[in-house]
């Protein structure tokens, strides 16, 4: 729906626009009515409208001078001038602005405005719709262009780079050794489970990589960006074989600025890796690979930061089954005991061993994935109400992580997250009908649920169970259905892509805005703010 001004200082003739156009009937809607182009402009400053409709003489600011301003806040304004005046002069000035109709007042009628609106209105789609598909040939086009460019890096480091095959097309991708030596260097990005929702792929991640190096080739002509697949890329940088600086520190400055992009464009944490400089096609795929087939130390490596491969840990052989006994114990403990600050402590120790063993990060994750599992049995063995709870989805969690920091602080938001569910199984009571209650409460945590129904069930007077499961939980009963839906809404919020919408359907909230108040009074966020949307 597009927008429409009308400025005219006669105020009979708004009220006439304003009544007698068929506003719905052209998918228009008012944007604005002003008596002068003065007060006109203001309203546009923050939203220019689609369309205007104005008067040529008025105080203070005329209706040419009102266009000429609002063509320069939105270039592709529509604009309609109305005059009084036949003045020759005028209608040159308007033709000048590209005025796209003059109506003369004497002979305006309804219908006559209304069919040049609904010109107007399909000038403004038809280049809307010719916009988005240049767009999508733009986004084609460079999406294109990646394949093309992940193809060549799959080539170049195929066989351990011993396949020179690639060499033939590298010119393509602006990759020559005349004269030449290139510096990779390896763009893995971190934290990507934490993008799903914004960058829900392998091509939406690669572009927006693409996108943030663009500025690179200005700062060294000559940048050749190589993604490979969701996680990683590589950069070339040029330079002359004559050329006697440091290439290395010549690079840090422009990968500190990609850094800041990605983080601020798209909240993307990225590690850099600088390798060794080629200046022949054989040694610049085996640096390459040698950069891809890093991932083992990398995960040592902070979440952002440039590093060198002699600053890159290497792993060593040994294992956690030994530390594992009392690490599981100390995490169970300071979970069930409710510790926050024993909790942080004890992951940070788990993760110290691993740290200090080097240990292949496959490895740290099967042993972390086993912690995670015996707390979650013994958890659920506690509580009374079915849970999402699902190996599959934690060990394909666990294979996105990157870096063991990373894995640390998800390690933490997966214990707190299940916190506050402790509160609720440890004020179970042992009583039958309370128990049978808290079970009716699991089984239908997806419907609206009443103390009356509940108490019906139980064969019980409602105000008598209303008491006695106050006295046995300390919760009203009204409270614990809420909290224990609010505890599901977090869960299903967290491990699905259902939309806010589809989870409060779920839980049998009809009314999207009264489960976001809940949830926010229990959380102390919205769902969106605790999804990270």
């Amino acid at each position: 729906m597009y927008s429409v001004m009308l400025v005219d200082d006669d105020y009979p003739v708004l009220e006439y626009l304003s009544a007698s156009i068929p506003w719905k009937e052209l998918r228009l809607e008012i944007h604005s009515v002003c008596k002068n182009g003065a007060i006109a402009l203001e309203q546009a400053r923050a939203n220019p409208p689609d369309i205007v409709i104005t008067d040529i003489g008025m105080p203070q600011m005329d209706g040419i001078e009102l266009i000429g301003e609002l063509k320069r806040l939105k270039p592709d304004i529509r604009s309609i001038i109305l005059s009084c005046m036949g003045d020759f002069s005028y209608a040159q000035q308007a033709v000048r602005l590209q005025v796209d109709d003059y109506v003369l007042k004497e002979t305006m009628r309804p219908e006559q405005i209304a069919a040049l609106l609904r010109k107007l209105s399909a000038q403004l789609a038809a280049e809307k719709e010719q916009s988005r598909e240049l767009a999508r040939m733009q986004s084609k086009k460079e999406e294109n262009a990646l394949l093309l460019r992940q193809g060549l890096l799959d080539r170049m480091t195929a066989d351990g780079g011993r396949d020179l095959s690639w060499a033939d097309g590298a010119a393509e991708a602006g990759i020559d050794f005349e004269g030449k030596v290139w510096l990779p260097v390896l763009v893995a990005l971190n934290r990507l489970s934490e993008l799903s929702r914004r960058l829900p792929d392998e091509r939406a991640v690669q572009l927006a990589v693409g996108q943030a190096a663009a500025g690179l080739s200005s700062e060294l002509p000559g940048t050749v960006l190589l993604p490979h697949g969701r996680r990683e890329a590589v950069l070339l940088f040029p330079f002359r074989r004559s050329l006697t600086e440091m290439k290395v520190e010549s690079v840090r400055p422009s990968l500190r600025a990609l850094g800041e992009r990605l983080s601020l464009e798209n909240g993307i944490a990225a590690t850099f890796l600088i390798g060794t400089s080629a200046a022949a096609p054989a040694a610049l795929g085996r640096a390459a690979e040698q950069l891809l087939s890093s991932g083992g130390g990398r995960f040592y490596l902070p979440d952002e930061g440039i590093f060198t491969l002699a600053e890159l840990p290497l792993l060593g052989e040994g294992d956690l089954h030994d530390v594992y006994p009392e690490a599981l114990q100390r995490i169970r403990d300071a979970f069930l005991e409710e510790d926050t600050v024993q909790l942080e402590s004890s992951v940070d120790n788990w993760l110290d061993q691993a740290r200090e063993r080097r240990c292949h990060p496959e490895l740290v994750k099967e042993w972390t994935l086993k912690i995670l599992y015996d707390n979650q049995t013994r958890f659920l063995a506690l509580q009374h109400y079915q849970s999402v709870f699902s190996m599959e989805v934690l060990h394909r969690t666990l294979g996105e992580l990157a870096t063991i920091q990373e894995l640390g602080d998800w390690m933490l938001q997966f214990f707190k997250e299940r916190m506050p569910l402790l509160g609720l199984i440890y004020k179970q009571s042992r009583r039958s009908e309370i128990l049978r209650a808290q079970q009716y409460v699991s089984h239908n945590i997806g419907s609206k649920i009443t103390l009356e129904e509940v108490a019906d069930m139980l064969h019980i007077n409602s105000s008598y169970f209303s008491r006695l499961f106050k006295r046995e939980t300390g919760y009203n009963f009204i409270q614990y259905v809420t909290t224990a839906k609010m505890e599901r809404a977090k869960e299903l919020l967290a491990r699905s892509n259902m939309s806010v919408e589809e989870v409060a359907a779920r839980l049998g909230y009809e009314n999207k805005s009264y489960f976001a108040k809940l949830f926010k009074k229990h959380i102390g966020g919205t769902p969106g703010e605790y999804r990270g949307d």
